[in-house]
């Protein structure tokens, strides 16, 4: 920890001794007058062959060499896909080049060439985007690479931004699946795909209503024409070894961008967890104290592929095709719980030991169609998009309990099997105008979304190797959404003035029909949220901002299902059909110095907030986690984040967060009505990026990460830290790398959680594998300035199709 706090200590200090009297500054742009990030600038002494100092732009195209001898340099810029220049200069103190104009090069052919960079991060107006195209984070998978993404904070397999109800969209489209789901496929996904991922903590009224806080991970794409294949693979050491293989091509000419994809992840994973519930009596005396170690092994092996294919049928015309398959056939869980159970006085009163065989069965197929048309010279567009999602699972699940004395004596078995079915349709159909003015946007649009979705839970009790139904805790569960909905936005800039205005208006129709319960969920409600933002830029390097929006976050489907997932008799998971939306609303103050230094001071507040609560019945001794609206929820939270090329080859990050969290929920379980849980906590992340060599063939990065004093719901968790680091590697002429790296490396990512308060007393301690050693390579061939089509176009109602983690 000492030599953690040292080095922040060293970044913060770095920057005024680098401080120089001589220098040189710029600003590079394109043809389009856009600024360029990343522009490699370097500088040679007059006759020398040798470059004697280099940096690169920063995301606003701004360049600063200082600690320079005055004299006469040439100065070369350049970029990929970008034609290089040089500039003959005399420097003598302070030397401002003003605007340096790049053209992009002439597309050819040739030998793909992998220019290994740095991550940067671009701050915006309720958005925060980190690019990480060709750096030594895009190897593992694209789950890895969030949890080192700034603001955003993972916690068995949950990814929030602050502990907010977070969407993932791919390419600006949202991926239907729950939390668990979308962990699983992004755990699939190689990183080295991903350009930037997008942070948007105040989304515009484009997104779903339901859109409080979204993911926005962005991928590659095409900008020049011919052939490029690429092979990876992977290789991860925890507990278990986990292997990933795959292979993408690409193809574009002047109609058509044609991609596929390909990847093979056999994993075997272990999870050990730690519980202990202390039952009470109705006086307040201990009852009993059940200690319970549960240990877990997962096998699994998925096929992932899509299929993309964008035809260009004139100049104003677009047409476009995909598809995406997600298959993980005959996913095996292994659990085992063994549990002693102790009397007030801590004696050993009995034991049991339970073992748990699951296996499941995963597909997940989507299909997408956009017609996009431009309407006039100014670039207006009409796009026209449907999708489809079909969704199929089924789990079978065997469990036995042996109950013994504590000296071992056998006292009864309890065993049960249960099996479960569950198939989804999802249909969702869009229209979205963009109409661009002199100085301001207009986009409109409407939407229609339908799920369908039927389950089925059919649980036997086993008595002497026969299978008995049991009608009390079977059930089948049909549920059926409609939303219509209809939005309009509209942005403007003048002089030093930056307004948008959204309004987003949703229709919703839902009929749950539970088979042993009834009818229990019939709800019809139309609501409206709004969104605006405006910024005043006070001068070059200071700009202040002031946002609002309302959300609603709608159940998961599954939480809405009442069936019960059991890790034993005495320990069950289950949903709630009485779940009503949440209600969110935001409002942010924020300010930027010199597009380095970023402060977001805000208020959020949610009502009927959507979470999961332990309730424990002390009288039956039984543990129950189930889906729950909370009273209300808010915080207060302060943001800061810092950017900065510290030297040439040393680029920081530095993101911190300073918070209060309360919230409010029915202790069903106690006396009393209510309970309130706050807590004030802190979460910071820096980031180190380092270009090793100057041909910046070695490439390293180290990330740390902290979060203190964090709540969920009634769950209080530990104080949180993790370390990684990785190094990669680029040869044979950049078309080939190897990236090698350890995340967690003092294994201090898994805390303790508790929940504890009246008569209740429970926590665990899960600790699945979070120190993982990755090996990684990747080869690319083709074309020399071609980047794919790859995207992911799964509409937003597949994040809800959600599966209890087993």
């Amino acid at each position: 920890m000492k030599t953690f706090l040292t080095l922040i200590l060293l970044l913060f200090c770095a920057t005024p001794i680098l401080a120089q009297t001589a220098s040189v500054k710029g600003k590079v742009v394109d043809d389009k007058n856009n600024p360029l990030p990343l522009v490699t600038v370097l500088l040679y002494t007059e006759g020398s062959g040798q470059p004697s100092a280099g940096t690169s732009t920063d995301d606003d195209g701004l360049f600063l060499l200082n600690n320079l001898v005055a004299g006469n340099y040439t100065l070369e810029f350049s970029y990929i896909g970008y034609q290089s220049i040089t500039n003959s200069v005399l420097i003598s103190e302070t030397l401002d080049l003003g605007i340096i104009t790049l053209a992009e090069a002439p597309e050819a052919l040739g030998e793909t060439v992998v220019e290994v960079r740095r991550p940067t991060i671009q701050k915006e107006p309720g958005k925060l985007i980190f690019n990480v195209e060709n750096t030594s984070l895009s190897t593992g998978n694209t789950f890895d690479l969030l949890t080192k993404t700034p603001g955003v904070i993972v916690i068995q397999d949950q990814v929030t931004i602050k502990s907010k109800p977070t969407l993932i969209f791919i390419n600006g489209k949202r991926v239907y699946l729950s939390a668990t789901e979308a962990a699983s496929l992004l755990k699939n996904v190689d990183a080295s795909i991903i350009k930037s991922v997008e942070v948007i903590s105040n989304p515009s009224a484009n997104y779903d209503a339901e859109a409080g806080a979204v993911l926005n991970i962005i991928t590659s794409r095409a900008i020049s024409v011919g052939y490029k294949g690429v092979i990876n693979g992977r290789y991860e050491q925890a507990v278990y070894p986990k292997y990933s293989i795959g292979t993408s091509h690409f193809y574009k000419n002047d109609w058509v961008n044609f991609y596929t994809g390909y990847s093979f992840n056999p994993k075997k994973e272990y999870k050990d967890q730690f519980d202990e519930i202390v039952f009470y009596e109705p006086s307040g005396d201990i009852k009993s104290i059940w200690n319970t170690d549960f240990t877990r092994t997962t096998k699994s092996y998925v096929h992932q592929g899509n299929l993309i294919a964008d035809f260009s049928i004139n100049e104003k015309n677009t047409l476009s095709f995909s598809s995406n398959i997600f298959v993980s056939p005959n996913k095996q869980f292994t659990n085992t719980v063994a549990a002693e159970i102790a009397n007030a006085q801590q004696q050993l009163d009995s034991t049991f030991l339970t073992n748990s065989d699951l296996k499941n069965n995963q597909y997940n197929l989507a299909f997408t169609g956009e017609y996009k048309t431009i309407l006039d010279e100014k670039g207006s567009s009409l796009a026209a998009t449907a999708n489809y999602i079909l969704y199929d699972e089924d789990q079978n699940q065997d469990v036995i309990t042996n109950y013994f004395l504590p000296n071992g004596d056998f006292i009864r078995e309890s065993s049960f099997f249960t099996k479960s079915l569950q198939q989804s349709n999802i249909l969702t159909t869009g229209l979205d105008l963009n109409i661009p003015l002199e100085s301001s946007t207009i986009d409109a649009g409407v939407k229609y979304s339908n799920i369908d979705t039927q389950s089925g839970l059919d649980y036997f009790n086993t008595v002497n190797n026969s299978m008995q139904f049991n009608p009390a805790l079977s059930d089948s569960f049909d549920y059926e959404e409609s939303i219509y909905a209809a939005y309009f936005n509209f942005s403007k800039e003048w002089t030093k003035w930056q307004f948008t205005l959204g309004l987003r208006t949703e229709f919703t129709k839902v009929n749950g029909d539970s088979q042993s319960l009834g009818i229990v969920n019939t709800q019809e409600y139309l609501d409206w949220f709004p969104a605006g933002s405006l910024q005043y830029h006070i001068n070059d390097f200071n700009s202040i901002g002031l946002s609002y929006a309302r959300h609603i976050q709608r159940p998961r489907y599954q939480s809405l299902n009442p069936f019960k997932y059991f890790l034993n008799e005495n320990n069950f998971n289950g949903g709630n059909p009485n779940l009503v939306p949440a209600i969110d609303e935001k409002i942010t103050l924020s300010y930027s110095h010199k597009s380095k230094w970023f402060f977001d001071l805000y208020y959020q507040q949610t009502k009927d907030a959507l979470s999961l609560l332990r309730f424990q019945d002390n009288e039956a001794q039984i543990l129950r986690t189930e889906d729950a609206n909370l009273i209300k929820e808010f915080q207060y939270s302060l943001d800061i984040v810092h950017v900065s090329s510290l030297t040439s080859w040393w680029y920081m990050s530095l993101y911190t967060s300073g918070f209060y969290f309360e919230n409010e929920f029915y202790a069903m379980e106690s006396v009393e009505e209510t309970y309130v849980n706050s807590t004030y906590g802190v979460y910071g992340q820096i980031y180190n990026g380092l270009t090793i060599t100057k041909d910046r063939s070695w490439s390293g990065d180290i990330t740390a990460t902290y979060l203190s004093d964090f709540i969920y719901a009634s769950h209080d968790y530990g104080n949180q830290f993790s370390l990684s680091f990785s190094i990669r590697k680029s040869f044979w002429n950049n078309t080939a790398s190897i990236t090698a790296g350890i995340n967690d490396v003092l294994d201090t990512y898994n805390v303790p959680v508790v929940s504890k308060y009246y008569n209740q007393n429970n926590s665990y301690f899960a600790q699945p594998e979070s120190r993982l050693y990755r090996v990684s390579f990747k080869y690319t061939f083709g074309n020399a300035s071609l980047r794919d089509n790859n995207r992911d176009n799964k509409p937003v109602e597949t994040e809800r199709l959600e599966k209890k983690d087993p």
